[in-house]
């Protein structure tokens, strides 16, 4: 009998390309809100016995988390055998630490949250500077899928030329398995942030020719200072139009005029956060975890 995936907040694109996996079947749920700002919620499909799929971006933490454990509760509470989630952009963990005395370390508390009301995860390229891996916070099996093949593969079939660009020394794995997809070359940046919105970009751009195109990846573009920082440091270095690719666009902008700021560059996401930029489909390493994760012997169970 397939799982039941119940679609809260996500790339409709990406939503059927998960639909359409055989494994998978459509849950019908209806959520809205009340006029002071309440959520209401209810699943139409009944779920007794069944697996039970929560598909939640949480991109937007603080409007969805309600919502989305209320459909948790409700799915366990109507029968739900197992209640597992998929969440294409995983909030909260940039805090993995208390950097002063009395801040909250928000990684861990979040990851508590998530624990206590699913029974796995799965995730894309989640945003982790000290946890090395999900499992130091999670209580549940936990799945870290990666977006550095479907990434490459777009770059190899739509840029000629392509010279890949980390913006700093954490990016240097994931960037080399990119590079590897699109076989082409690379270079690694320097980063250093002051604040929120200050960025400083410095590093040896050797290797970027004027016949090759730059291309930089991100993991995630919010405020864009970082994006501006580097495309100022490629802009030292070559004349030709860059492409900025992130994993995940939290941005208000939508850079489609082939500008970003003073540059002339092209903007492109992954479907894991909806943007107009969305053009790389990341469905695949999510179903894989997907699977993995459906397949395992029991609920808690290692893997």
């Amino acid at each position: 009998m397939s799982a039941l995936l119940f679609p809260l907040h996500a790339a409709p694109d990406l939503t059927q390309r998960l639909l359409d996996d055989p494994v998978i079947g459509q849950g019908e749920i209806e959520h809205r809100r009340f006029p002071d700002g309440e959520s209401y919620l209810r699943l139409h499909t009944p779920v007794r016995g069944r697996k039970v799929i929560l598909l939640c971006g949480l991109d937007r933490p603080d409007d969805r988390l309600v919502t989305l454990l209320l459909a948790a509760d409700a799915a366990r509470a109507q029968g739900g055998t197992e209640i597992g989630l998929v969440a294409p952009y995983l909030a909260y963990m940039r805090q993995d630490c208390a950097f002063q005395s009395g801040e909250a370390v928000s990684a861990q508390s979040f990851a508590a949250i998530l624990s206590r009301h699913f029974d796995w995860l799965v995730t894309l390229e989640p945003h982790l500077h000290r946890i090395a891996s999900l499992d130091e916070v999670f209580d549940i099996p936990a799945i870290a899928a990666q977006a550095s093949g479907p990434i490459g593969d777009w770059i190899a079939s739509h840029v000629a030329h392509p010279f890949l660009i980390g913006p700093d020394r954490e990016s240097a794995p994931w960037i080399r398995r990119i590079a590897r997809h699109a076989e082409c070359n690379f270079a690694v940046l320097d980063k250093v942030r002051r604040g929120d919105r200050d960025v400083q970009i410095t590093g040896s751009l050797e290797g970027l020719h004027s016949d090759m195109t730059p291309v930089i990846v991100d993991d995630i573009v919010s405020s864009g200072a970082t994006m501006a920082a580097i495309l100022d440091r490629v802009a030292s270095k070559s004349s030709a139009k860059a492409l900025y690719i992130t994993v995940h666009a939290l941005t208000s902008q939508t850079y489609g005029a082939g500008k970003i700021g003073n540059h002339a560059a092209r903007f492109i996401s992954c479907n894991a956060v909806p943007h107009p930029s969305n053009q790389i489909d990341i469905a695949a390493p999510l179903l894989r975890g997907v699977h993995q994760l459906l397949g395992r012997p029991e609920t808690g169970s290692s893997l």
